[in-house]
């Protein structure tokens, strides 16, 4: 069994690496042989039993039955009036009526073929320095403000948020979003967020750039990707660009399911699991995010998650004579299944590519055991706590580190009566390889080490290697 599960994840890891150039994986193709060349001597009931359950999985997961669902416009304004960095934005009705008068005398002055360029404003009230708190400009000054056509902006998209955005305009500048994201489906909340040239400080607001038009009241997160929308010069005067943004509706852009072994189980005759299966899906409850920060607000996502564990037939049970003996950390090292949630408390990122998480969550685990020759499940109720830190170097690489303190209760039934809480504390590092610029699509070497603080001799440690695919039968 443990030669088996060892070629069939190096098997997977190789299709995996070899996919890039040559579609996606083919299970029905994949034939499972040993060390000397002849199909491996596993019962046909087995390969029977693995050839139904791919029929059925392909029933389930047919991608000709998947497609996407259009969520909205994003589309861009023809011009932008450019403030001095000191220029007091305030009152957004102020901004409101410099543009009402730019494009009525651009609609004159575009019959002539000439735009204007530029707009003077006369300060109700004098500007001081937000440092020093003198003043700059004294009231009743006139303001010559510049007027940036815009040729092009470029959007970059994840998970519900615009992380990058950067509007060109024809004169040859440029302005970014470098405070914070900016949540989609919510864009018109910061429309008055400046955007900034960062070679003089001039800023424009991202209303007067950018805009999103949304199909629907209650609506979707689009798929993460970088968008460039362009403006069009003709005789006419400006077409402004848009481009439609869609949300992915199959069954691989919902759920991510990883495969992995664990290579003490394979190779040292450890009690893990030999092929662990783990399904999730990410849910996110808003985007919202503080000012200026790219820390988002408490509670912006919800994770459920189910794994499967098959462990090698003579570790999968555990049998005693009495329930003193049980081992509360060996029950939960040979599970054979687990469902639970994870709930984000708070996540902060920042330059160049990592993110730093709270989470609160919950797992419910059965494991098999046997007490004076019955047969029974044992559950585990485990509550914890997590910090996580990730980091990722350019497309390819990512790290992840987490620490976890858990607590851990038996659930009682007729043979158990022990419902004591057990302090454990988890330490999880991870790395990962994204062979093709995909998240879902990763191979990763996981090393996880459990420590009951209860009882340190129960403490145990896991070495996983596997792999994250979207799932294809084409």
């Amino acid at each position: 069994m443990k030669k088996v599960c060892t070629i069939l994840v190096v098997l997977c890891l190789f299709h995996l690496s070899r996919a890039q150039g040559e579609g996606e994986i083919q299970p029905q193709n994949l034939e499972v042989t040993d060390s000397t060349g002849l199909a491996s001597q596993t019962s046909e009931t087995e390969a029977d039993e693995l050839n139904d359950t791919l029929k059925k999985l392909k029933e389930l997961i047919d991608e000709s039955n998947s497609g996407s669902t259009e969520i909205g416009t994003f589309r861009i304004q023809p011009y932008a009036i450019v403030f001095p960095g000191h220029f007091p934005v305030s009152k957004p009705y102020q901004v409101a009526l410099l543009r009402r008068r730019i494009d009525s005398v651009n609609k004159t002055l575009e019959l002539r073929g000439k735009a204007a360029s530029r707009v003077n404003f006369t300060l109700k009230k004098a500007v001081k320095d937000r440092k020093s708190g003198d003043e700059v400009l004294s009231e009743g000054t006139t303001v010559e403000l510049h007027i940036a056509y815009i040729d092009s902006v470029k959007v970059a998209i994840s998970e519900g948020v615009i992380e990058h955005l950067k509007v060109y305009t024809s004169d040859g500048n440029s302005f970014y979003n470098t405070k914070s994201p900016i949540p989609i489906l919510t864009i018109e909340k910061r429309f008055d967020d400046r955007l900034f040239n960062p070679q003089n400080g001039n800023f424009i607001l991202l209303k007067d750039a950018l805009y999103f038009e949304a199909d629907r009241r209650f609506n979707y997160f689009p798929d993460a990707q970088e968008l460039t929308i362009k403006n069009t010069r003709t005789d006419s005067g400006i077409k402004t660009g848009s481009q439609k943004l869609y949300a992915e509706n199959g069954l691989n852009a919902l759920v991510n399911l990883q495969v992995y072994s664990d290579l003490l189980g394979v190779f040292g005759d450890e009690p893990n699991g030999l092929i662990q299966f783990e399904a999730n899906t990410k849910l996110y409850l808003h985007r919202a995010n503080y000012k200026n920060t790219y820390t988002f607000m408490p509670f912006d996502a919800i994770e459920p998650f189910f794994h499967f564990n098959r462990i090698e037939s003579k570790f999968d049970t555990i049998a005693l004579s009495s329930a003193q003996e049980i081992n509360r950390l060996e029950l939960f090292r040979r599970y054979t299944y687990a469902v639970g949630l994870d709930v984000n408390l708070f996540r902060g990122d920042w330059r160049p590519s990592n993110s730093f998480e709270l989470k609160a969550g919950y797992m419910y685990s059965s494991s098999n055991l046997v007490i004076d020759d019955e047969k029974l499940n044992a559950a585990l109720h485990t509550p914890y706590l997590e910090a996580v830190l990730k980091s990722r170097k350019l497309n390819n690489f990512g790290i992840d580190l987490r620490v976890r303190h858990a607590w851990q209760k038996l659930n009682p039934n007729t043979y158990i009566e022990n419902d004591e809480w057990n302090d454990l504390l988890s330490f999880r590092a991870g790395v990962s390889y994204f062979p093709d610029k995909k998240k879902t699509d990763k191979i990763f070497l996981r090393f996880i080490n459990y420590l009951n603080l209860s009882d340190r001799k129960q403490d145990f440690a896991l070495l996983q290697l596997g792999f994250s695919k979207a799932i294809s039968f084409n």
